[in-house]
């Protein structure tokens, strides 16, 4: 036996992967040696009918004596060892306890370190009740733990530690931890599986193993339990989990100073006698896991790659292991000038070369290309798990979702370097939409059925570095598509090597952000923004303490946590807070109160980026000053590149128009009425007002303009947004004889411009400049906006006439731009 290693969120015996098939042993009255165990020969007849269960792990309660140790290893049982302590207690108020509980698990690691080989993790606790973490505090019951995680640690740096947590407890901060162990009881699959996909995605990169799970037979009877804990079985290791383990072995139970005697949640009796339940878990636990697929549809894995000559080999490499019976790669090569697409040929892939167009239509090439039901997509930067395409097919099956989408982490770091880079802010990942659905995919992995990609129309082109994901997810949440959660399909994602290369990225995430914003203006403003986070305004007002129940005891308290800085504190990081609090410090010669202000401005900024650093998760023996500083450049500079390339893509309004070309252009006009009249070369057939309001919304898109859907509660359909302050709603109304029109009216955002103005007003007035001058200086700088949204304002016509026209053409109708009586 050897020692297991966690790695990209499974367990491994070498280059194996190790599911913990268990039982839980214990704990017993004392045995004629005083040991809370039974007879060594009892002990070693129960170890055998484990095997011939097909168990592989034995959780046990106190720490075992050194002949049962020996009798798991003859047996190949691997053991995860607890420590018992007044988990029931208030603790954290005495002191003396305190000493005791750390001595216990010093000592207790201390001892079983000898037979590391044996042990699959050291479970530092069980079940730390939730009105105790009530009465002391989350945070303060997480540092205790968090302790003695360092303790155990210290003892034997070596082992796997793990807490074996229960829902009504989740909110803890467990981070910390080599393996996430929960104690569940759920008895309806649909909850079980729900609740267990949402614990796979807040464990984060590491594994989750079911620590307790069960059924009483004297409530139930054993036919009820047989049917639970085989479906359990199967779908805890179907969706990704890393072990199951069974209350228990046998009904035998002695606790709290009492032999138990009316619960019965063995496989066997107090007598060994196997009931239904054994025979029926030993199909389960004795097959090849995570278990056979009912079907298994070919599946295109594509694989964009630029200029991906460092990475794309190692890609390809996991590609080729994965346990999946009928998929296909694709690697498009999107007019790279390295060898990529020499090594997707060296490596027997179909490679697909284009021009260089960017991410979006290097992914609508590896659909074309694609010959399976189901399309998947992997960055050339990334490495899948062996089990990836399992989990990602099983989800869209079972859940007949259009899409599925995995969990990404970056990869064990080799050096202070490549520790700091994986802890930077902004790295791309999957927003959910609640325990087992997504708001937004990402597409370093993600799987979608073919029928559907291309029934939403596939991957918008103009979107060259980042945002296709998102906007293909909401384009699939509008047609009422399910994106669902497969927590268990992980991949390996390496973050950019260089300090430059990040803010190259940081600065594409921008761009595709401020293209996200001019497709969906309204949308990006709520929580699902591109890859998610809540605004800043709402994370100010909201808290995060989560209690339900009396005393807190109730069940699924949770509390969804998102990597980095909270949304509040990244205002700082903004490219317009850093901006004016320049300009405010510049005036600092001639008002102090101005002067002050800005730096406060300033100060804020550096204080965000200094919090996300010592928020930010760096990995074992990098958790170190030298990893902190360059982070902290990252926390600031990060967040400021990434702004400033959304506001530029935002503020963008150059439509292409007839006066460009030298051509004449329409007089201008607050307003407007365009007719559609149906064609009649076959015959008279109304307009659609649904077709022509979609069409003139991808015309004014394609035209380079920013175009909301409200949601039918304005008194308009569609509203053409244009920075700073103009606004353009549009009407579709219905005419006689089957015609539509538009109408259009060009407004002032008032309400932004007179709070803007208002407030400067009384921050200059309050600098010393007076009433009068602090007036008359805002009067000025509404002038020059006035002006520069004037020169935008003037071309607006112009854009929707040529709309109109396209529209027209697309739906084979006639336009009119002349008003009727």
């Amino acid at each position: 036996m050897s020692r297991l290693v966690s790695r990209g969120k499974y367990l491994f015996d070498g280059e194996r992967k190790f599911y913990a098939r268990g039982v839980s042993y214990g704990p017993f009255t004392t045995n004629s040696r005083g040991e809370r165990y039974p007879e060594p020969e009892r002990a070693a007849a129960d170890f055998a009918l484990m095997r011939e269960l097909g168990a592989n792990t034995i959780r046990l309660y106190v720490p075992p004596p050194e002949w049962l140790v020996e009798e798991a290893v003859a047996h190949e049982l691997k053991l995860m060892v607890g420590f018992p302590w007044p988990f029931h207690m208030a603790f954290l108020d005495s002191p003396p306890m305190m000493r005791e509980i750390r001595d216990t698990i010093r000592n207790g690691v201390t001892a079983m370190r000898k037979y590391g080989n044996a042990i699959l993790a050291y479970s530092l606790g069980n079940e730390v009740r939730s009105d105790i973490v009530r009465w002391h505090g989350p945070d303060k019951v997480s540092a205790f733990l968090a302790e003695l995680y360092d303790l155990g640690r210290q003892a034997d740096p070596d082992g796997l530690f793990t807490y074996s947590n229960y829902p009504s407890a989740e909110y803890l901060d467990l981070s910390f931890l080599d393996v996430i162990s929960f104690n569940v009881y759920l008895h309806r699959e649909e909850d079980y599986r729900r609740y267990l996909t949402h614990l796979l995605a807040t464990a984060g990169d590491r594994p989750v193993i079911l620590s307790e799970t069960g059924m009483d037979t004297m409530r139930e009877g054993e036919d009820q339990q047989a049917e639970l804990l085989t479906w359990q079985a199967r779908a805890a290791f179907e969706l990704g989990l890393s072990g199951f383990v069974v209350f228990a072995f046998t009904d035998e139970w002695h606790t709290g100073g009492a032999e138990i005697t009316e619960w019965a949640f063995g496989l066997t009796t107090r007598e060994r006698r196997p009931k239904k339940a054994f025979g029926a878990l030993a199909e389960v636990l004795r097959s090849e896991l995570p278990g056979p697929l009912p079907t298994t549809p070919k599946v295109s894995v594509v694989v964009a790659a630029y200029n991906a000559e460092p990475t794309l080999g190692a890609c390809l490499e996991s590609l080729r292991e994965l346990n999946y019976p009928d998929y296909e790669v694709i690697v498009v090569d999107d007019g790279s000038s390295d060898a990529t697409a020499r090594i997707a040929e060296q490596a027997g892939e179909h490679a697909v070369r284009v021009d260089h167009r960017g991410l979006g239509a290097a992914r609508n090439a590896g659909v074309d290309a694609a010959t399976g039901q189901i399309v998947a997509f992997i960055d050339a930067d990334a490495r899948a798990d062996r089990d990836w395409l399992y989990h990602l097919v099983e989800t869209i099956t079972r859940r007949n979702a259009a899409a599925a989408g995995g969990l990404s982490f970056p990869p064990p770091p080799a050096n202070v370097e490549a520790a700091f880079m994986a802890a930077a802010p902004g790295l791309p990942r999957e927003v959910r939409a609640g325990d087992d659905r997504l708001s937004q995919l990402c597409g370093c992995n993600m799987a979608i059925r073919k029928s559907a990609l291309l029934a939403a129309g596939g991957f918008d082109s103009a979107f060259t570095t980042a945002g296709d994901d998102v906007d293909l997810s909401w384009r699939l949440s509008e047609r009422g598509e399910l994106l669902a959660l497969a927590s268990g399909a992980v991949v390996l994602h390496t973050p950019r090597a260089k300090f430059g290369a990040y803010l190259t990225q940081q600065r594409g995430y921008g761009a595709g952000e401020g293209l996200l914003w001019r497709r969906w203006p309204l949308r990006s403003h709520v929580p699902d923004g591109m890859y998610g986070g809540e605004s800043w305004w709402s994370a100010l007002l909201r808290g995060v303490r989560v209690y339900h129940g009396a005393f807190g005891r109730g069940l699924f308290q949770t509390v969804y946590r998102t990597s980095g800085l909270p949304a509040g504190a990244e205002l700082p990081l903004t490219i317009w807070w850093v901006a004016i609090s320049f300009v405010l410090f510049d005036f600092g010669p001639s008002s102090r109160v101005l002067g002050v202000i800005g730096g406060c401005g300033l100060l804020l900024s550096l204080l965000a980026a200094a919090r996300g650093t010592a928020r930010a998760r760096l990995r074992g023996e990098f958790r170190t000053l030298p990893a902190r500083i360059p982070l902290f450049w990252l926390n600031l500079l990060g967040p400021l590149v990434r702004s400033t390339a959304r506001e530029r893509v935002k503020w963008q309004f150059a439509p292409a128009l007839p006066e460009d070309r030298g051509d004449s252009s329409p007089e201008f006009r607050l307003d407007g009425l365009v007719t559609f009249s149906p064609g009649t070369a076959d015959g008279v057939r109304p307009i659609e007002r649904a077709r022509l309001l979609d069409s003139c919304r991808r015309s004014l898109l394609r035209r380079g303009a920013a175009v909301a859907v409200t949601d039918g509660f304005q008194s308009y359909d569609l509203e053409m947004i244009v920075p700073p302050l103009l606004r353009v709603p549009i009407n579709a109304l219905q005419r006689d004889h089957g015609r539509l029109a538009l109408r259009w009216k060009l407004r002032i955002a008032m309400q932004r411009a007179a709070i803007g103005a208002g407030a400067a007003i009384i921050l200059l007035a309050a600098a010393g400049l007076g009433l009068a001058g602090a007036i008359g200086l805002v009067v000025l700088g509404l002038a020059a906006i006035g002006t520069f949204a004037w020169t935008r304002g003037r071309r607006i016509p112009s854009l929707i006439r040529e709309s109109a026209l396209d529209t027209a053409f697309e739906l084979g109708a006639s336009a009119d731009e002349a008003p009727e009586s």
